[in-house]
């Protein structure tokens, strides 16, 4: 199903970076691949090689019997379309779209199916991952995991062979990541998908059939841990380590390798009754095929606007009151008009918003006894727009584990105003005390820190129907007071003396 030979990305800005480095990659259909690693390790930069969507510098990705590279731009872009769903770690839903539209939108775009047999698999897909009453619902009007349940559906509107996870519960919260897990591995079995998961999270990785570990762009082969529930898909359940007959195995530069790749080879799984040929056929068709009374049914919105409304009303009553179509028309046309009005109004709002605000972390410096000064910026992009924000909600965390620890923050400014005009750039102190024991170090000695400010955004300081809500998360990693700055230069090899604080990018 998947075979990535001496695959390798490089990134060359002041200095190059491997990626990626000389992967090569062995899975059979139907398996669920985790690949785990610290942040920066390469899992995502691989996954996006896999899913077509990243071209590597070196190597090959072959995905069904394709070689995707060798593939022009649109014939690579329908083999995405018809051949591979992708979860990413945020829903990306169209926020204009009900979850009914953003799911079939896929199958609209490639013309796989027919408005209204799209529209019923779309039905059938939210009522399979448990949205059957929020189909009329827009994205805003949906929690968190919802939104992800939708962006699942979506992913399998298409029947995908492959189904990519790109951290798909990061930012959720512990109850809802599970039944996210438990979603993707009931699709996975259910369909008969290969699945492919990028994780930091060594529960989801205990539930995979195999485990790629990615360390330094570099792959290497790990077993099943000890604690995992196996999940039995295609074969009987196995605890403990992996037997011969599913070992996983990596070797280097021998047998005529590259020097220095690294290759990891997963072997095929036992063929039972699951995966007979003709099996994921006949259970795509079971759960896909709709009947056409049931499509029939349908009644598709999308693309369905006004000027077809009015275009049908006018052919109906021209034959009998030409007077009433006139009318018709220009009612149609006035309300065309207002809704256009406001969907421009709402589209230079949200520019505004997003486009126009920048929001990040200046500063983080050492205060006395354990707590840290934070400071965060507000820049308004454009001078000639005014720009209004409601006192952001800033809360901060650090990892422990695989989970996020509030800790104790202060606001300096005890006094600021409940609307603040962003004139070029203010800034917010902040105090906070990260008194966290056993916290996770992603880079050793520091701590791994997630920063939230919930804003409200509007152009108005008294603003009615223009408001926008913005969420931003900032990622650093924070040495703790007491860090051995001589230990650390031993272990990290920075070029003075160790930063207090070092940004990451969003992830």
């Amino acid at each position: 199903m998947i075979s990535l030979q001496d695959l390798s990305k490089q990134y060359s800005v002041e200095r190059t970076v491997n990626a990626v480095d000389h992967v090569s990659l062995e899975v059979e259909r139907g398996r669920f691949l985790a690949i785990v690693g610290r942040s920066g390790s390469g899992k995502s930069t691989l996954l996006g090689m896999l899913g077509g969507i990243s071209s590597p510098t070196s190597g090959k990705v072959v995905v069904d019997g394709t070689s995707l590279f060798s593939l022009g731009a649109d014939e690579l872009a329908d083999f995405r379309n018809q051949k591979i769903g992708f979860v990413f770690q945020f829903a990306s839903l169209l926020p204009s779209l009900r979850a009914i539209d953003n799911v079939a939108l896929p199958a609209l775009i490639g013309g796989t199916l027919g408005d209204r047999d799209a529209y019923a698999r779309a039905r059938a897909l939210l009522q399979r991952v448990g949205l059957s009453d929020r189909v009329d619902f827009y994205p805003g009007q949906l929690s968190g995991g919802e939104q992800r349940r939708v962006a699942i559906a979506r992913a399998l509107i298409n029947t995908p062979s492959l189904l990519l996870a790109d951290e798909p519960t990061a930012d959720l919260d512990e109850v809802t990541e599970k039944e996210i897990l438990e979603l993707l591995v009931e699709i996975h079995q259910a369909f008969a998908l290969t699945l492919v998961v990028v994780t930091h999270n060594n529960e989801i990785a205990a539930k995979a059939d195999q485990i790629l570990e990615m360390r330094a762009g570099r792959a290497i082969a790990t077993s099943i841990a000890e604690h995992s529930e196996p999940i039995a898909v295609r074969e009987p359940a196995v605890v403990g380590k992996v037997p011969a007959s599913r070992s996983l195995t990596a070797h280097g530069g021998a047998n005529g390798d590259r020097a220095g790749a690294t290759s990891v080879a997963f072997l095929p799984p036992s063929q039972t009754a699951a995966n007979e040929p003709g099996d994921h056929t006949f259970r795509v068709k079971e759960i896909f095929e709709i009947p056409t009374h049931i499509s029939a049914q349908e009644q598709v919105k999308l693309g369905a606007g006004i000027e077809r409304l009015a275009g049908r009303c006018a052919l109906w009553m021209i034959a009998v009151f030409g007077l009433c179509w006139i009318l018709n028309t220009a009612v149609a046309t006035y309300e065309n008009n207002v809704l256009q009005a406001k969907t421009d109004q709402r589209l230079a709002l949200e520019e505004l918003a997003m486009g126009g605000l920048r929001a990040e972390v200046k500063d983080v410096t050492l205060g006395p006894g354990k707590t840290y000064k934070l400071s965060i910026y507000l820049r308004n992009m454009d001078d000639t727009k005014p720009l209004y924000v409601m006192s952001p909600t800033v809360r901060v965390f650090v990892q422990v584990g695989s989970s996020w620890q509030e800790i104790s923050l202060k606001p300096v400014e005890n006094a600021a105003p409940r609307v603040m005009k962003i004139e070029g750039e203010q800034i917010l102190h902040y105090v906070l005390e990260p008194d966290v024991a056993d916290f996770a170090q992603l880079i050793p000695y520091y701590m791994h820190v997630r920063i939230t400010n919930d804003m409200i955004v509007s152009p108005r300081s008294q603003p009615k129907d223009d408001l926008i809500d913005r969420s931003d998360s900032y990622y650093v990693y924070l040495k703790p007071h007491d860090a051995d700055n001589s230990a650390i230069q031993k272990k990290l090899s920075f070029p003075g003396t160790p930063p207090v604080w070092i940004p990451m990018p969003p992830h």
